[in-house]
């Protein structure tokens, strides 16, 4: 299905293409930009360019399967594609249809069967188009698919088919990827409830929450319902998540992958994110969906300012982000421990100094760093969710416009839906959330042309990518790193009901994500598993470096993954009887 163009050209160029964009004469990037793997270490290339040594040469096991896992079992001839997917859906009609319902899926490609057979005639004719040939993949419910609907997480829109897809989709299909189906997702991205599928489900803890807004892929990836997702961030959403569940979240440099197609949250901060449960198909996963795409103006800014001599490369979507995976990455880098952000909670401290004690084995510099006072400052006096507020401000218009893609049966107007929220959703079981309501009624009163939107992109967020690199220099660090949240998933709250737990200690320090949330303003940010607490919760540890240094970052989470191997499956979600296959006898 050819990709229509979801007009995001009404960014202000003057706002975040202007604190952002103009990055590469801000010399925010140290050195080339190229891979940065020490000449000689280069872990060798499997056949198909995947990272790392295959598994499963005489068996496969479907739970935590790799691509690399997949593409042996492909080979061996003990998995197919339509299996694959049979095992996939399996695994969704036990624990998310019955069982524990985690809630973490909102539609099901109904050609995934057929779409798998045609995948494995090509590959027998003439082999896969990409490591990505046959893999299925979970998106979240805002990315626009042309079979399937897409509905931000609304009841309102549980039934809209987009006239094409995302451009994401579009690249990810052209790969030979398996559109499984769609993930749940916090109503208008916000949150892990909404009025289609009600609470997405903690699948190690059934009364905490999973994080938000991309709940159902951090959720399902969790429960290895699929290989691979795509979920989306404005502030927190890709990472957050990802921490809850356990999985390797990517918050790539904001407009490194197109936006186009994707319902708009907040233009000024969106962006698409991998998510997987390894580093390497995190890395896979960049490669096949990062790209200059004219449709967006900022993927158009943003890759004209790539660092050379990758500019090309990287605009054309060839750049192969699993050559920056090296075991050695780690080696001679500073890594600056952002202090502020320990003390929350004894367990993930542990884990967090347990992380930092690895790293410093694999040869990194750790550096103990405070928040400056003027950067403290400057987030207290300004506030994260007066500027996220008054971001939002461009919401009616970019919101109508999406909306205006869709068929005529989809409400137009930000006043149809309050109208039906408020009428015919909120006397229902699964009632609107109040912050969803007062995203739609505060866009009635406010516009982009207003003065408050106008000092928030021409002074608050320069200042703020001026403040935040500024600590780069200061300690002569590479990257950050820190635990990604401050407290274990916290007691399911939502409009329907809420699950008391006397069990979970909130942290009395401030929440490190909400710090990582202003990568909103460009920085990008990884998050990868560090350990499991008492309560059998997982948290991440993240790194967060300067724009465009995203192969580096995935180059050290890959040598603390390698290292660590703390990633660790649910006891709550087992493997199904059928799940462990052996290779035919040659």
């Amino acid at each position: 299905m050819t990709r229509g163009s979801v007009n995001v050209s009404t960014l202000n160029r003057r706002g975040f293409i202007g604190a952002v964009g103009a990055v590469g004469a801000l010399g925010i990037v140290g050195g080339t930009g190229a891979p940065a793997f020490a000449q000689g270490s280069a872990t060798p290339q499997p056949a198909g360019g995947i990272s790392g040594p295959r598994h499963w040469e005489h068996s496969f096991g479907l739970e935590e399967a790799t691509i690399a896992d997949i593409a042996a079992a492909f080979d061996s001839g003990a998995l197919t594609c339509v299996k694959l997917t049979q095992l996939y859906l399996a695994r969704i009609a036990a624990y998310e249809d019955a069982g524990i319902r985690l809630n973490s899926i909102t539609t099901i490609n109904p050609d995934a069967l057929r779409t798998a057979a045609e995948l494995d005639r090509e590959r027998q004719r003439s082999g896969p188009r990409s490591p990505l040939h046959g893999i299925p993949v979970l998106l979240k419910d805002n990315i626009d698919t042309f079979d399937m609907p897409t509905s931000n997480g609304s009841v309102i829109l549980k039934d809209s088919i987009p006239p094409n897809d995302a451009f994401i989709a579009d690249a990810l299909r052209r790969r030979g990827a398996l559109i499984l189906g769609k993930a749940s997702m916090g109503e208008f991205a916000g949150g892990s409830y909404n009025t289609i599928d009600g609470q997405v489900t903690n699948p190690y803890h059934l009364k905490r929450n999973t994080g938000g807004s991309s709940a159902g892929p951090g959720a399902a990836l969790a429960a290895n319902f699929a290989v691979l997702a795509i979920g989306t961030d404005t502030s927190t959403s890709v990472r957050g998540p990802a921490s809850y569940n356990g999985i390797v979240g990517l918050r790539p440099t904001t407009g490194l992958i197109s936006r186009d197609g994707i319902a708009p949250k907040n233009l000024l901060f969106d962006t698409a994110g991998p998510m997987a449960r390894t580093v390497t198909d995190t890395a896979l996963m960049l490669t096949a969906v990062a790209g200059q795409d004219t449709a967006d103006p900022l993927s158009v800014e943003v890759y004209e300012n790539f660092p050379q001599p990758l500019r090309k490369k990287a605009a054309q979507g060839r750049l192969d982000y699993t050559k920056y995976l090296d075991k050695n990455s780690l080696k001679g880098v500073r890594l600056g421990a952002v202090r502020d952000f320990f003390g929350g909670d004894p367990e993930i401290d542990a884990l967090a100094e347990k992380a930092l004690d690895t790293m410093r084995r694999r040869g990194a510099k750790i550096i103990d760093i405070h928040l400056d006072p003027a950067f403290l400052d400057f987030y207290i006096s300004n506030g994260g969710s007066n500027i996220r507020t008054i971001a939002d401000y461009r919401f009616r218009a970019d919101w109508e416009q999406y909306l205006a893609t869709l068929g005529p049966k989809v409400p137009k107007t930000v006043e149809e839906f309050i109208h039906i929220y408020e009428t015919e959703v909120n006397k229902s079981p699964l009632p609107v959330e109040q912050s969803v309501l007062d995203l739609l009624k505060r866009s009635l009163t406010t516009s982009a042309d207003m003065p408050a939107y106008k000092n928030l992109v021409e002074k608050v967020l320069p200042e703020a990518t001026r403040l935040k690199l500024a600590m780069f220099e200061k300690y002569k660090i590479d990257a950050m790193v820190f635990p990604y949240w401050s407290s274990f998933a916290s007691p399911i709250s939502n409009p329907a009901f809420s699950i008391p737990d006397p069990t979970y200690v909130p942290s009395t320090r401030p929440q490190p994500a909400i710090f990582a949330g202003y990568s909103s303003i460009g920085f990008p940010g990884i998050v990868v598993p560090m350990g499991i607490g008492s309560q059998g919760l997982p948290m991440t540890i993240s790194f967060m470096g300067r724009p465009y240094s995203d192969g580096q970052l995935l180059g050290y989470a890959y040598d603390y993954e390698q290292a660590s191997q703390l990633r660790a499956p649910s006891p709550l979600v087992p493997p199904l009887p059928g799940e462990t296959l052996v290779a035919p006898t040659p």
